[in-house]
């Protein structure tokens, strides 16, 4: 029982004992007072009857007169006159003794009244007795009104003290519901702080909870922070910032095969041809800050289009990486202008000589064929492309890739009415092989009859045409009648869009409610970039769908691990660890200190870790030693 409940009954029965005793003492003291009223009545009567008597002759006639004008006129229950020996001479029975009291009231309260005795004289002897009680029905009927009036009245106050001890305990009590809400809260792995109260109780209780989760808030911040610190040295350059080679490839191959947000990018190389004369000129550190300027220049570009990521492949090699289509030329133009505005540097007589490649990628691309594919271009070119763009195809668009707007929009809308629209089904299994759920990526068919395209294929336009979140409330029915019919967990990708827009929340929510019993069964997956970059919704969304018993997670984990201590209060109940992390774990020693700090912190707030795009039996079994707790990916099978 809740101690809310405990305490209502606490009141009640103080209350129930405070009315009850004041009841019972308020009619006894009625009774005791009735009791005295009608002894001094009969006392008093009987006294002075007996003198009217002891004046009169006896002559039996005259005195049975007045014994029965004293009947008639006094409200009287019995009156009798006795001779000396106690034999009655005249007496007056009332037979007529009703009450609106119930019997069952007389009887459990009884007026005791002893009748008036007084004696009546004949000159110096004693003629008799004068015996006489009083009607005792009004008093029964003023004790019965007056106990119901009582019992009202403690009824009334009662209800009014229940009330005022009702609204008096909720604002006591007031404390204890954050109280209860960060203990559940805490129970749920989110480390939610609240506002210390003022009640001394409490006060203690929340201090140790607030400290709790302060500790777990900074012990995930600051392995966050080395962990990012660990990572930047393993996976960055150090003179420029950017990411190393090896990193680079495998966050490019890492994002190929996330085939439900791409389908094609584009891939940028730029060569400085004349970089040993530069350093000769001017010297390791002022080439080294050379370096640092153009990497700066690559990195604000990057920071206006999300899309975009710049490493230094080596001394030389600088290059950009587009994860969504775009316009190679127009690409190319923007990187080749930032070279163009340090070719000349200022003091020196030298020119940065350049040379750039742009190249489109397909799904069925590589980094390293990319790579190597233009390090060719750029090795026939040499130096007499100096300072030019040169644009190379490594792959053929998709069937639909020159539609215009308008086409694609009647494309999707039709296959969006008829529900063209299904779900992949690729296992995320635990240590031991045991299914957690199955990741399900959407496919639709745009034409009837035709091909089934990933969502890296129409994702892009569904979000120019704002039908994003059609494509969202249909994979989520979809979803959810599949587990209504028996299918085991589902896990699916949702939109940044779908977390920021409540009316598909209330979709969903209704969606879900009405196959309420599915809902432990059906898991919410957020890419890394749209959980932080709109984390307030985010925040809101995991709190409504986790209401309803739903499981949610990140997926893409690796570019933004600094900022893991910000998940802390958020319930989460896994992440997933990006591919270009888990790719050749079993070679990579400083990926396996990174993944296992990751795990620390998932645990420490109670999640689970996932490994995205596990490819073979070496590195599952490194992983299961580095303390994963899921693996999902190529090699994975149940």
């Amino acid at each position: 029982m809740s101690l809310i409940k405990q305490l209502w009954l606490a009141i009640i029965l103080i209350l129930a004992l405070a009315s009850s005793g004041s009841f019972v003492l308020s009619t006894l003291s009625s009774k005791q007072y009735l009791e005295m009223q009608l002894q001094m009545k009969n006392n008093d009567n009987a006294v002075t009857l007996a003198l009217s008597m002891t004046q009169l002759p006896k002559d039996p006639v005259t005195l049975d007169l007045l014994l029965s004008a004293q009947f008639d006129s006094g409200y009287y229950q019995y009156i009798a006159l006795l001779d000396a020996n106690g034999k009655p001479l005249s007496e007056r029975v009332n037979k007529n003794l009703k009450t609106h009291a119930p019997q069952w009231f007389i009887n459990a309260i009884p007026l005791q009244v002893e009748p008036g005795i007084a004696d009546i004289q004949e000159g110096w002897t004693q003629f008799g007795t004068l015996k006489l009680e009083s009607n005792t029905t009004f008093a029964y009927n003023k004790l019965w009104d007056s106990t119901i009036q009582i019992a009202l009245w403690v009824l009334l106050i009662g209800l009014i003290s229940c009330y005022l001890g009702g609204q008096l305990l909720k604002k006591i009590l007031k404390p204890l519901d954050d109280v209860v809400d960060q203990a559940q809260a805490i129970g749920e792995s989110r480390f939610i702080m609240i506002n210390v109260p003022k009640t001394k109780e409490f006060k203690s209780v929340v201090n140790a909870m607030n400290t709790l989760s302060n500790r777990v808030k900074k012990t995930v911040t600051e392995e966050s922070a080395r962990l990012e610190e660990l990572r930047f040295d393993n996976n960055y350059d150090h003179v420029t910032g950017l990411m190393n080679h090896d990193y680079f490839v495998k966050k490019v191959n890492a994002s190929i095969s996330h085939e439900e947000y791409f389908n094609e990018g584009v891939m940028v190389i730029t060569r400085i041809l004349n970089i040993a004369e530069i350093d000769q000129k001017l010297g390791y550190k002022e080439t080294n800050q050379l370096l640092k300027t153009i990497a700066d220049a690559l990195q604000q570009l990057c920071e206006q289009n999300p899309a975009l990521s710049a490493s230094r492949l080596s001394g030389a090699d600088f290059s950009v990486f587009s994860n969504q289509p775009a316009d190679c030329y127009s690409l190319g133009a923007s990187i080749n202008s930032v070279f163009e505005k340090v070719s000349n540097i200022t003091g020196h007589d030298i020119l940065v000589n350049f040379l750039t490649i742009s190249a489109r990628i397909t799904r069925s691309d590589t980094a390293e064929y990319i790579i190597n594919s233009v390090h060719h271009v750029l090795d026939d070119i040499g130096t007499e492309g100096s300072n030019n763009l040169h644009v190379i195809n490594s792959g053929e668009l998709n069937q639909y890739q020159d539609h215009n707007l308008q086409e694609w929009k009647n494309l999707l809308t039709s296959a969006l009415d008829n529900k063209r629209v299904k779900l992949e089904s690729y296992a995320v299994v635990n240590q031991v092989g045991d299914l957690i759920h199955y990741e399900s990526p959407v496919r639709l068919q745009l034409a009837s009859d035709g091909k089934w395209f990933c969502a890296g294929e129409f994702i892009t336009w569904a979000d120019k045409l704002d039908l994003i979140n059609r494509v969202d409330e249909l994979v989520l029915q979809t979803a959810v009648n599949s587990l209504a019919h028996g299918a085991m967990p589902i896990g699916l990708n949702i939109s940044a869009s779908a977390i920021c827009n409540p009316t598909f929340i209330d979709a969903a929510m209704t969606t879900i409610k009405q196959q309420i019993q599915i809902a432990d069964k059906l898991y919410f997956e957020v890419p890394e970039q749209s959980a932080f970059d709109h984390l307030p919704e985010f925040r809101k969304f995991c709190i409504a769908v986790k209401a309803l018993g739903c499981k949610v997670g990140i997926e893409h984990v690796g570019t933004r691990i600094s900022r893991l201590g910000e998940l802390h209060d958020l319930g989460l109940d896994y992440i997933k660890i990006d591919a270009s992390v888990i790719r050749d774990i079993n070679k990579n020693e400083a990926n396996k200190t990174l993944l296992r700090g990751l795990c620390m912190i998932a645990h420490s707030i109670g999640v689970i870790a996932i490994a995205e795009g596990v490819q073979n039996n070496d590195e599952i079994n490194a992983l299961k030693l580095l303390g994963i707790d899921g693996m999902t990916g190529p090699g994975i099978t149940l």
